[in-house]
């Protein structure tokens, strides 16, 4: 039950704040000259959601390995992301769906779980 609490539950958490924000009416965020504050806000949204999918992931079973962790975790994700922009925003007065919010998404997902996973492959040795 603890490792349920400490691994699992952070996940479905996060993913039912993610879709309760996608269905929020008109939602607008500020625009930075230089940035894109939306596209910032998508890739640290799944770049944490990567993180805390890939420790539950390698903590599913002593028999997932790093790899099969990784490939669980970007499937997951990427299923997610399709259907929070194309299900939910679509279906949400005056929000869209877009395909790059979706790439975005995805980016940061990527990103973070290539970090995990060399990094949980790296020998005993290096690690600090």
């Amino acid at each position: 039950m603890r490792k349920i609490l400490l691994y699992h539950v952070p996940v479905v958490a996060y993913g039912a704040v993610i879709l309760l924000v996608s269905s929020i009416p008109d939602l607008r965020t500020p625009e930075i000259r230089l940035v894109a504050l939306d596209k910032v806000a998508h890739f640290a949204e799944y770049a944490l959601f990567a993180f805390l999918t890939f420790r539950s992931c390698t903590n599913l079973s002593q028999r997932v390995s790093i790899g099969s962790a990784f490939w669980l975790s970007l499937l997951f994700l990427a299923i997610f992301a399709v259907l929070d922009e194309y299900v939910v925003q679509q279906h949400t007065m005056g929000r869209d769906a877009s395909a790059m919010d979706f790439m975005v998404d995805l980016l940061g997902a990527v990103l973070i779980l290539m970090l995990l996973r060399s990094r949980a492959n790296r020998p005993a040795a290096t690690k600090k």
